[in-house]
């Protein structure tokens, strides 16, 4: 996973504009579940579903059967998509 971390690294430095920022704020808490093997619970696993229904496809119907219960978080909201000043 190192690599992902260069690409994390990167959109911290540089962050996308629109609601691609909140794509990428929900893939960066899935990295760190994993990065913190978390997901080897099952509180993480739980975690890593609820970040899963809040994506453009949301769950699949056989994850929906075999975890009924999972809640989705809250989507990360973006008001401002002006570029910033690099100065």
């Amino acid at each position: 996973m190192p690599d992902i971390s260069i690409l994390i690294d990167h959109f911290e430095k540089y962050p996308l504009l629109t609601q691609k920022f909140a794509d990428y704020l929900l893939f960066k808490s899935a990295y760190d579940i994993l990065k913190k093997k978390e997901h080897l619970t099952i509180e993480g696993l739980y975690k890593l579903l609820a970040l899963k229904a809040v994506t453009n496809k949301g769950l699949p119907e056989v994850l929906k059967e075999t975890f009924p219960n999972i809640t989705s978080i809250e989507r990360p909201s973006v008001f401002d998509s002006k570029i910033p000043d690099p100065n």
